[in-house]
């Protein structure tokens, strides 16, 4: 993970002592210049919730923060608080000593600043953090979203369930109902773990067709339905078998299982395509002259 470093004057501290105050000169993580010392700016970020070995509170703070579920837009910025090092010298950059030395935080540990960034808000300071190594920070929110992708790349969606009518069958020039439904076994997945655990529930989200004709539809969401209901139709002109495919993209959503807590639902980010044929009877209606008894 990459982390931002920021040289921060040693006047805007006042933040060292617990206190935070958004009039520091130093609250923009995007300033070069604080005080007057130049910053180094190298720019890394977090996604979703994120949490601290044995800080409990900063879960908290994450689980309470953006403006959707969990913490689902959030990005977080941690700069390291650091004043009075020259850039660009490797040995005074090696350690820190007014971040070092804050007396919020313990032995061997440094103190960072924390910003937050949501669809409501840019670059809020959230106050200190402190940290012995970046590697505390347990980037919660990326690790799920790496496991959920990992899972879409991954799965192999079932089959859906496809039923028309008329059924078993269809006539030339007659408008064909078709509809199409997930297993009624499908049931949420778990995976992950274990520090960091996940649950997803995948589920249909549009369909394409090649009706076996020669002649294709463009994706829709359209599940369809049986007459009369339904409006996903299709109108053979040629007598046979059509040999058709559905191809159904799949989505979903998960949650997320951390410190004996849940999290979520999710939207998953990324989507995974699965092609299956069908089979299809089209016959020709002929007329036939019955009599009168």
């Amino acid at each position: 993970m990459i982390v931002r470093w920021l040289l921060v004057a040693a006047h805007t501290f006042s933040l060292l002592n617990g206190a935070a105050h958004t009039n520091d000169v130093c609250v923009d993580p995007n300033d070069t210049v604080c005080g007057d010392v130049v910053a180094a700016t190298t720019k890394g970020d977090f996604r979703g919730l994120i949490m601290v070995r044995d800080q409990p509170e900063v879960l908290d703070r994450a689980a309470s923060a953006g403006t959707t579920a969990g913490c689902g837009d959030c990005v977080w910025e941690v700069i390291l608080a650091c004043p009075g090092i020259v850039p660009g010298d490797p040995q005074n950059g090696a350690s820190c000593g007014a971040a070092s030395n804050a007396p919020r935080c313990r032995p061997g540990q440094q103190v960072y600043r924390l910003y937050l960034t949501t669809a409501a808000t840019a670059n809020q300071f959230e106050g200190p953090l402190c940290l012995g190594a970046i590697s505390d920070v347990i980037p919660v929110g990326n690790i799920a979203a790496a496991d959920v992708d990992r899972y879409l790349r991954d799965v192999i969606p079932p089959d859906m369930t496809i039923t028309t009518s008329p059924p078993r069958g269809t006539l030339v020039g007659l408008p064909t109902y078709f509809a199409v439904r997930a297993p009624a076994n499908m049931r949420p997945t778990p995976f992950g773990g274990p520090a960091v655990a996940e649950t997803i529930t995948v589920s249909p989200s549009a369909y394409a067709w090649s009706w076996g004709d020669g002649t294709t539809a463009d994706w829709t969401a359209d599940a369809g339905d049986l007459y009369p209901r339904g409006t996903l139709t299709h109108r053979y002109i040629h007598g046979g078998v059509a040999n058709g495919t559905l191809t159904t993209r799949w989505g979903g959503t998960y949650t997320i299982t951390v410190a004996g807590r849940t999290f979520g639902p999710y939207d998953a980010i990324g989507t995974v395509t699965h092609a299956q044929p069908f089979t299809l009877p089209v016959s020709t209606a002929h007329s036939q002259l019955v009599s009168k008894a």
